[in-house]
This record gives C-alpha cells, sequence and structure tokens, in this order.
C-alpha cells in the first residue's frame, strides 16, 4: 500500500517528468503588421528539411504533434478541413492552403488566423523552422506562445521518432502550458491579468 506522501511524490515526479520533456524557451518575436499581430518562433531541429516538411504536411503526422488534425495533406493549394485534437464537441473549422514551396514554405490560414512555416537547411542534416503565427487581439501571443512551444516539442519528438503524447487542449496544462504561458507573457511584454 501506498503512503499518502508516496503518492504524492510519485504524482510530483511524474508531472516533474512530463515538464521536463519541453525545449528551453528561445527569443520569442511579437511584431505588428498593419491591423494584426504575428508571433514569431524558431526552433533548430536535428532533421533534414525534406523530413520535416513530411511532418509539417501529411495528415497522418500533423495529428501526431499539432493542435489539429487535417482531412487531407497539406501539400497543394486550396482547402482544407481543420479538427482541433482533444476537443470532441469543437466543429471542424475552414483552412486554406495560401502557398506551398516544398520543402521550404508552407502557408495555409486556420479559421481567421495565418500560419507561415520557413524551413531552411543548416550543415549536418539539421534545419531550422521558423513559425509566424498571424492574428487579430495581442493578448492572445502568450496563450499561442506556449501552446505552439508544446507542438513543436511534439514536432521534435514525432521527428525522432518517439510516441508523442497529445500536449493540446486540457492536456497542455499537465505538461507546463500554464508556467509557458507566464514565462511567454513576461518575454513578450504582455500582461493579461
Amino acid at each position: 500500500m501506498l503512503m499518502p506522501w508516496r503518492i504524492f511524490w510519485t504524482s510530483r515526479k511524474k508531472i516533474r517528468r512530463k515538464r521536463n520533456m519541453r525545449s528551453p524557451i528561445e527569443n520569442p518575436k511579437l511584431m505588428q503588421e498593419q491591423e494584426d499581430w504575428v508571433l514569431v518562433l524558431e526552433r533548430v531541429l536535428n532533421h533534414p528539411p525534406e523530413k520535416v516538411w513530411d511532418a509539417l504536411t501529411r495528415a497522418d503526422q500533423v495529428s501526431k504533434w499539432g493542435p489539429f488534425s487535417t482531412d487531407k495533406d497539406l501539400t497543394e493549394v486550396g482547402p482544407v478541413r481543420l479538427k482541433h485534437i482533444n476537443t470532441p464537441e469543437a466543429e471542424e473549422m475552414e483552412g486554406y492552403v495560401l502557398e506551398v514551396n516544398a520543402p521550404y514554405l508552407l502557408v495555409f490560414r486556420w479559421g481567421a488566423d495565418i500560419l507561415r512555416w520557413e524551413l531552411a537547411a543548416l550543415d549536418r542534416g539539421k534545419t531550422t523552422l521558423v513559425l509566424r503565427h498571424r492574428f487579430a487581439e495581442r493578448k492572445q501571443a502568450p496563450s499561442y506562445a506556449a501552446g505552439w512551444h508544446l507542438c513543436l516539442d511534439g514536432l521534435a519528438g514525432t521527428l525522432a521518432g518517439e510516441q508523442m503524447p497529445s500536449m493540446v487542449g486540457e492536456e497542455a496544462l499537465k505538461y507546463g502550458w500554464q508556467e509557458l504561458y507566464e514565462v511567454y507573457e513576461e518575454k513578450l511584454g504582455i500582461r493579461t491579468k
């Protein structure tokens, strides 16, 4: 039989282990473009652009790390249906692939937001990924940054062949979303409370 303190420490270790899956926080940028805001996150991945491209665009891969599933690959300009992961009651959203330049550029609309994924090859088979998320409300930036941080961790794990847990929706809280949110509030100079 586990003693209450043992249960407490065992569960704390599990939570700590989950939170240790996170990568360090890099230097996010937030810029205003006309009436919208653009959050820029950058990540170096230990895989060539072609492999990263497959994970970004193939429907069977996107749902392994991203916040949504897609009804088709994101490799051609045109409409796409997006469904939030871990939110069964959420309705499908209309998306639209706006631009594709394989394996270096993917731009698509997710609801009213625009996501721009840029890949650049580095030495030793690595890739720099730059995500530019364009949205209307400045105060949303820390939330988006924390969510994308976890998703990019999921992408890195998926690329490494790991079976990644879902870290979106309510599940994100188990992986340190709240702590990330607070750090991004500070780094982006936004206080929402």
